[in-house]
């Protein structure tokens, strides 16, 4: 870390004090995931893990603070960029828990991949063992809507097979509309550069979401 300039570490800086507040912004967002599984009786072991996740996502926006601050941020309280629930207008109540449940789904699978792909290019330890302790606790997260999903049935399936187009979107925008730059260089310091978040977004929808989905009798590969 010692050979980056002054303009980098500020860069860094920046970008780590944005994803501080947007893990803050996901334990807001795991929380009303957390109620709208309890509101839908999801299986006890399913809000088990929601609960902790929970737990994770605000320790995740406390790392991210702290390597801020490592890189220059002044020390500060991050913030969720917003604590409102994600809702389709005019939706009915059960349609925008289904939507939550199955974005969120969605989001931390794309997170799993995105880790797996910086993971080889990230060489410093305290930042490889970040790396490791993240992808752990996306994989874990990804497996409550997932196992959500599984419990479904036939109407709710049909569902969120029609809100499907309106969950793309929402994921696109979730995970590729964001201010990063392609800074490659400043990928092993924890840097998501544009390419590397479409690329995570592509891969997860081909690789794991869509299938899934198929698999669960609630859409076909596209």
């Amino acid at each position: 870390m010692s050979t980056l300039t002054g303009e980098q570490r500020a860069v860094l800086a920046a970008y780590w004090w944005r994803r501080a507040e947007g893990e803050m912004t996901s334990w807001v967002g795991f929380g009303h995931v957390l109620d709208d599984l309890r509101a839908e009786g999801s299986p006890a072991a399913v809000v088990s893990l929601a609960q902790r996740a929970v737990h994770d996502e605000y320790q995740h926006a406390l790392f991210c603070r702290d390597w801020a601050v490592h890189f220059g941020h002044p020390r500060g309280t991050p913030k969720p960029r917003s604590e409102r629930r994600v809702e389709l207008p005019g939706a009915g109540p059960r349609d925008n828990r289904l939507l939550r449940i199955t974005l969120c789904c969605m989001t931390e699978t794309v997170g799993c991949f995105l880790l797996r792909a910086v993971r080889p290019r990230v060489t410093t330890p305290p930042l490889r063992r970040l790396n490791r302790r993240h992808l752990a606790d996306e994989l874990r997260h990804s497996r409550v809507g997932w196992a959500h999903l599984s419990t479904l049935d036939a109407p709710s399936r049909v569902v969120v097979r029609r809100l499907l187009p309106t969950i793309y979107g929402l994921l696109d925008t979730a995970c590729c509309a964001g201010p990063e730059r392609d800074h490659d260089e400043l990928v092993p310091f924890g840097y998501f550069t544009s390419s590397l978040l479409r690329s995570a977004h592509d891969e997860a929808l081909e690789q794991v979401i869509r299938p899934g989905l198929s698999h669960l009798g609630i859409a076909a590969v596209a």
